[in-house]
């Protein structure tokens, strides 16, 4: 099995186990904190989310896709990194009364200055990550994924059980941060790396400008909207449209996780050996969208189940809300692998004016259907989708060069898997009596005869999918085969 193939399995395997994890926390936490007070979370998080963005001027990203690494690389990046971060944890801690007053919560003054604990991990933990990505170490990267999220779980659901509201968030937060720095440290104990050097800096910067600049764009526009949406409507309603997208994301973090995680060191590694990318590329997105496109729409159907069993009685807003997103991100044909390509060609330029694009769209867009109400910002998710798409797939496809034709005729076989999987299934709904009908058991027989049709589309449409799940199922019977057949060593036994 290739490097790519087998980081592939073990950030899969990685991403399966931390969403399960995810899944049965939410499913409890829901029940324990209402939606304002997680929509108040929301706000605080999304605040972090913007100063970690600007960390990454000293980008991670650079050391994944540089072409030799060198001692004065490896320090500049975390001299960088580190001196972003103090900084910045500086500027968070003097400005969270006055983001707490902003939103009239007065709560998020502790939430931010306990969160900051946390943030300054990152200064050890991301450069470290870069390492291991750029060595396609995804093993030892879906350990520490793995072993953070449940930590983070398990403080979570202790503060949430003693009534700590949107603090508990704050407080797992910090304690799963801890734990990823330290298992990361553990795993690659450069010590080297972390002595102060500003040796290439300029080229560190150079590099990281746009990319970091793309992503400070990105989250502050996330950051824009949520506070639009919570000064304009409520907290509640931010945290109702939080969830709901969650849930829609469910496909692309379960299934696709490994793929976006795996995307940048993959890329880089083909464009070092000067691969056929377009190729690569049509293929990948033929692939992605067979597994997408059916999950979207069984998101769809099973809305009601879905909100009532994971978030519980007073989620049920969020069903509407989940059927309109997942329809959007239907449109979304290349989830996870435009924006790494692009890093990975060195075009970082391009990255910036497409992450500024969206920001010029995203937040009139939202400044607009806000003043009608949550569903109306639901809707607007089409708009920002449908742009973010088209442009940043126009971007890729004047660097690595193929016709909208192949591109289209890529993912036809995929609508047609699509097309046999979900037609039967919408025909059992409908039977059952509709989406909102649906019990447990009845989801259940949906789920079988969705995965049944499939298989069968896969199979009679020879989809190239194939030829990934057959490797993927030999090498996990592999490994599990050599484990159980390899000798255990005991212990001599002794008088």
């Amino acid at each position: 099995m290739s490097r790519i193939r087998s980081a592939l399995l073990h950030a899969t395997a990685g991403n399966y186990a931390t969403t399960i994890i995810g899944l049965g926390t939410t499913a409890v936490v829901s029940r324990l904190i209402l939606p304002f007070e997680y929509g108040v979370a929301v706000l605080g998080m999304a605040t972090l989310a913007v100063a970690g963005a600007v960390r990454e001027l000293g980008s991670a990203a650079y050391l994944v896709q540089v072409e030799e690494l060198t001692e004065d690389r490896l320090r500049g990046v975390f001299t960088i990194n580190l001196s972003i971060t103090l900084v910045l944890a500086a500027i968070l801690a003097l400005a969270a009364p006055v983001i707490a007053h902003t939103f009239d919560q007065p709560g998020l003054t502790a939430f931010l200055h306990v969160s900051l604990i946390g943030f300054l991990t990152g200064s050890i933990a991301y450069p470290l990550y870069g390492l291991l990505s750029r060595e396609l170490a995804f093993r030892k990267l879906a350990a520490v994924a793995v072993c953070s999220a449940v930590v983070n779980s398990a403080v979570l659901l202790f503060f949430a059980a003693l009534d700590f509201s949107y603090q508990s968030f704050a407080l797992a937060n910090v304690a799963s941060g801890l734990t990823g720095a330290l298992l990361l440290f553990w795993l690659k104990p450069t010590r080297e790396m972390f002595r102060p050097g500003f040796a290439s800096w300029r080229e560190i910067l150079s590099f990281s400008l746009f990319t970091g600049g793309a992503s400070i764009l990105r989250d502050a526009s996330n950051y824009l909207t949520i506070s639009i949406l919570g000064v304009i409507l409520t907290p509640g309603v931010v945290g109702l449209l939080h969830r709901a997208t969650q849930i829609c994301q469910f496909p692309e973090k379960v299934i696709l996780a490994g793929v976006t995680e795996v995307a940048l060191p993959a890329f880089s590694d083909l464009a070092r050996r000067r691969e056929n990318l377009a190729a690569t590329y049509l293929g990948v997105i033929e692939k992605l969208t067979a597994f997408m496109w059916p999950c979207l729409v069984l998101v769809i159907l099973l809305a009601h189940p879905l909100v009532r069993g994971f978030l519980g009685p007073d989620w049920l807003e969020v069903i509407p809300l989940v059927q309109i997103i997942a329809g959007a991100l239907l449109l979304n044909f290349s989830p996870g692998i435009n924006y790494p390509l692009i890093v990975a060609l060195g075009k970082t330029r391009r990255l910036f004016l497409l992450a500024l694009l969206q920001m010029l769209v995203s937040l009139p867009v939202v400044l607009v259907a806000a003043q009608f109400g949550m569903t109306a910002v639901a809707w607007s998710t089409f708009i920002i989708v449908g742009v973010s798409v088209v442009a940043s797939t126009w971007a890729v496809k004047g660097l690595i060069g193929f016709s909208i034709r192949q591109l289209l005729t890529s993912m036809l076989r995929s609508f047609g898997t699509t097309a046999i999987s979900i037609l039967p299934v919408a025909g059992l709904v409908m039977l059952f009596g509709g989406p909102e009908m649906l019990g447990a058991l009845m989801s259940f027989a949906v789920l079988c005869t969705a995965g049944v049709g499939w298989i069968l589309g896969i199979v009679f449409l020879d989809h190239p999918i194939r030829q990934e799940i057959l490797p993927l199922f030999r090498a996990v019977l592999q490994r599990l085969t050599r484990n159980r057949d390899e000798p255990r060593h005991s212990v001599p036994e002794t008088d």
